[in-house]
């Protein structure tokens, strides 16, 4: 909110608001003690409760109180009032040189004259240590005593171990300001892109000589009047800072320079650092023996370089420097004709923010390569972002909490993604999304040329729906093939689909032909196919793989070559979008993520269980309370384990498989699980103490999980996409006796046995969110609603007198009451914590007295950087 006249900052009276940049507001104000006038700087109210940009707000200050230098804005005075923190400021009289050059550029005196001054101003503080690192034309004061160097938000000391606060690099990203008015702000590239130095843009440290790079371009701008380097968007303007020199100022034309001049700059703005002046000082003297060559003599508007100054430089200087300088930039230029390009930056989401890896696909990219589409993660929420590279900012997408696997269509204009239960889509540019159909599980999808979008279900396969809306249809094999897919892209203009079928050994990249269901083979031991420009891109290891593709034949026909290693692969999902132009992906490594084990008493105070460290997932206690069985997921699948909690010791039931979350039960001698096999989606029971291997119990062709056990039945969660997410029962005693429990239009997951099997607490989202219902087993009888604000991932505790679930990030207790009749209490808030989700089942378990939650954490560094790689096909083609 800007400060009316009159407002009072301690001694110091707002007189008028002066301007705006990216961290604070300046205003003329009254010193009332010195009687003076002073410019005062506040941070931007907005900005304050940010810990990041405070501390970048302090760092100005404590650069400009240790710089003292008549080409430097003076600090006279730091303050607070109230929750106004504010600098006071030398009062500079004149004019930005971005506001001068707005009427044309400055005379060829003037412009030595300024980077006489600025390099010296320079020099002062690179001696000191202190690093500017966004000078650029509106940080340069123009006054009646010469040039004033200001705004040093983003200086940054270059000594170890320095004290003044977190480094920004940490949040590099591409710079989301627009490029017609280029600012500077915490979470962007550091300083403004259009004089940034080539190790910035690519994400490298600042030194003194990248601020000699921005010195260059200054002067180059305020010698021609047009920037150095232009673009229609930023990501041009880097490619030319990377890739290309800014056209030549014309030697013939005595208004645009002369030659010394130009070699000076051009030295300055060389591409590798080595190259440039190696201090401020250094250009401060070429520059000054130019002024010097120059003499008395006043040039006229025309800027005409005058016989004394020819005769102090020397035609022969002249003539050399400038044959070289145009020789070695022809060769510079043909090389450059001939080379690869490729161009390299970080997309960054600010911290709380992080990209929800963990919840599937989080990043991808149309396939023109124009926009990106990738999930953050908020209080444990994701959301689905776009982002056309041409604009300066991100869109957020509306009604996409929980948003999961999104992918374009293939014009680029539509993004689609999975979303609590359904397939939707939503204009790349922005608007409401539309919900093309129900979904109950989802593991990715690709919109053909056809506007058929195809998605892989889990156990189920692959099955087809109009982009416009639908039913959703099973995609069948004539040989009835069980797969289970993840990644599905197309290929052949729509008349094959690709995807990795992780029921196979190591993973395998499989075809599907649309119109018949034939199956072929690709790759083996590889995952996360993409189709680009004749070559097939393909992850193996932590790294993206390119070969040449046959789209004929559908077979590979040469040898492979490294994209790009580092990749990040959490919960088997490989983080990286493709197009012919860009590649996009999430930095980490294959088997990187880790899960601990915490119980949580019911005031929250939480205590890491002392295991050893492994990715721990969907953890159920026995009825007695003293085993854990859970999960390791791994690279080579998932291990069921039984953990003694007395002892700490490990009993290994199942070493590998994609089977899921386990349940006890009643008598605690044996885990009921499902597991992925050649018929389809398999129940096994194994015994508990590791003294036999598991027992086949039941295959069904039902996407289908278990999800707890009581009263001598199993409940089951089935997954059918024509019908949603359903409750079933199957009998423990029989296992022909498995039969719909809760079939309805609507999602119904998670369900919940009491001790005693009579009821069943499960989530529906019939009402439009997720609520808690609870029903007689095995029916019939009248449900109850047992939620009020939202619900997921019931847990019914084994006492029988309470029912556990989470709303958010918050654990709910509500009170039961069987005899003599059934009756539940109002819920209660326990605490409110982070911990992870769950995957097949509810991801926690209570202790059978309910005092304690036994839950999961990642402790996997949050990621939070998109790396770019523009260009990397061109690579491809000349290896």
């Amino acid at each position: 909110m800007a400060l009316p006249s009159g407002t009072k900052l301690g001694p110091y009276e707002i007189r008028s608001a002066l301007g705006a940049g990216g961290m604070g507001e300046v205003y003329r104000a009254r010193d009332s003690r010195l009687d003076r006038s002073v410019a005062i700087k506040i941070l931007h109210s907005h900005l304050s409760c940010s810990p990041e940009l405070k501390a970048r707000f302090e760092r100005e200050a404590r650069t400009l109180s240790s710089l003292s230098h008549p080409h430097i804005c003076s600090l006279y005075d730091v303050g607070k009032d109230g929750e106004v923190e504010f600098l006071v400021m030398e009062l500079l009289e004149g004019e930005t040189l971005a506001a001068r050059l707005q009427r044309g550029p400055l005379p060829l005196t003037a412009v030595v004259k300024l980077g006489i001054e600025v390099a010296d101003a320079l020099a002062k503080a690179h001696r000191l240590g202190v690093i500017h690192r966004d000078l650029k034309p509106s940080n340069i004061m123009l006054t009646g005593n010469g040039a004033k160097l200001m705004d040093f938000g983003l200086a940054k000391p270059s000594i170890v171990n320095s004290e003044a606060g977190p480094s920004l690099a940490e949040l590099a990203t591409a710079t989301l300001q627009s490029p017609s008015s280029p600012l500077s702000s915490a979470g962007t590239l550091i300083g403004t892109i259009q004089y940034m130095a080539p190790e910035q843009i690519e994400g490298k440290e600042a030194d003194a000589r990248s601020d000699i790079f921005a010195l260059g371009s200054v002067l180059y701008e305020a010698l021609t009047g047009r920037r150095a380097f232009e673009g229609k968007t930023h990501l041009h303007i880097a490619s030319a800072i990377l890739q290309r020199d800014p056209p030549p100022i014309t030697i013939q034309n005595p208004d645009l320079g002369l030659p010394p001049l130009e070699h000076t700059i051009r030295t300055c703005m060389a591409k590798e650092p080595d190259e440039r002046f190696q201090t401020a000082h250094d250009v401060k003297l070429q520059l000054s023996w130019l002024a010097h060559a120059l003499g008395r003599e006043q040039m006229s508007g025309r800027g005409a370089w005058s016989k004394a100054a020819l005769t102090a430089v020397g035609v022969l200087t002249v003539a050399l420097l400038t044959t070289i300088f145009f020789f070695v930039r022809a060769v510079r230029d043909r090389a450059e004709i001939f080379a690869p390009t490729t161009t390299r930056f970080s997309i960054t989401v600010p911290p709380p923010q992080e990209l929800a890896v963990a919840s599937g696909q989080a990043v991808t990219i149309s396939l023109d390569g124009k926009a990106l589409a990738y999930v953050v993660a908020e209080n444990g929420v994701p959301r689905l972002f776009t982002r056309r590279f041409e604009q300066p900012d991100a869109v957020a997408v509306r009604e996409s909490e929980g948003a999961a696997f999104p992918f374009f269509s293939p014009n680029g204009d539509w993004v689609a993604f999975f979303s609590q239960g359904k397939l939707k889509k939503a204009p790349t540019a922005g608007g409401t999304p539309v919900v093309i159909c129900e979904v109950p599980t989802f593991f990715g999808g690709t919109w053909t040329p056809q506007d058929v979008i195809v998605v892989a279900l889990p156990t189920y396969g692959l099955a087809k729906v109009s982009a416009n809306g639908g039913p959703l249809q099973r995609i069948e094999a004539p040989t009835k093939d069980i797969f289970y897919p993840q990644g599905p892209t197309w290929l052949a203009g729509g008349e094959w689909i690709a995807f990795t079928d992780y029921l196979s050994q190591g993973r395998t990249i499989k075809l599907l032909k649309l119109s018949t269901g034939e199956i072929r083979t690709v790759l083996t031991n590889a995952r996360a196919a993409a189709f680009v420009e004749g070559r097939v891109v393909y992850y193996q290891g932590d790294a993206l793989w390119s070969a040449p593709f046959d789209p004929d034949r559908l077979s590979i026909r040469g040898s492979a070559t490294k994209i790009e290693s580092g990749i990040d692969d959490e919960n088997y999902v490989v983080q990286a979008g493709i197009s012919e132009r860009v590649l996009a992906y999430v930095a980490g490594s294959a088997g990187s993520v880790s899960r601990a084990l915490y119980a949580v008493d019911r005031k929250g105070q939480e205590r890491k269980l002392d295991v050893p460290p492994h990715d721990y997932v969907d953890p159920v206690l026995s009825p007695d309370g003293k085993r854990l069985a859970c999960l390791f997921r791994s690279t080579v699948g998932q291990q069921l384990v039984v953990l003694d909690i007395e002892s700490g010791l490990f009993t290994t039931l199942i070493s590998s498989g994609m089977n899921a979350a386990p349940a006890w039960t009643s008598d605690g001698k044996s885990l009921i699980f499902d597991d992925a096999n050649s018929q389809g989606r398999a129940i096994y029971r194994v015994p508990a103490d590791g003294s036999s291997g598991p027992q086949l119990f039941k295959v069904t062709s039902l996407s289908t999980h278990v999800t707890s056990v009581a009263g001598g039945y199993a409940t089951l969660s089935v997954s059918d996409p024509t019908t949603s997410t359903d409750l079933w029962i199957l009998n423990l005693s029989n296992p022909d006796d498995m039969r719909p429990f809760k079939r309805t239009p609507a999602a119904e997951r998670q369900g919940s046995l009491s001790p005693d099997g009579r009821w069943m607490a499960y989530e529906s989202n019939e009402s439009g969110r997720s609520e808690i219902y609870v029903e007689p087993v095995p029916g019939p009888g009248g449900r109850r609603q047992i939620s009020i604000d939202g619900g997921e991932e019931p847990r019914w505790v084994r006492n029988g007198r309470e029912i556990a679930y989470r709303s958010g990030t918050k654990m709910i207790s509500v009170p039961v009451q069987e005899q003599p009749v059934f009756q539940t209490g109002k819920p209660t808030e326990l605490f409110d914590r982070k911990f992870d989700r769950g995957f097949a089942v509810a991801g926690y378990d209570v202790t059978p007295d309910g005092r304690t939650f036994i839950m999961t954490r990642s402790e996997h560094t949050p990621r939070n950087e998109i790396r770019v790689v523009m260009g990397w096909l061109e690579k491809q083609g000349n290896q």
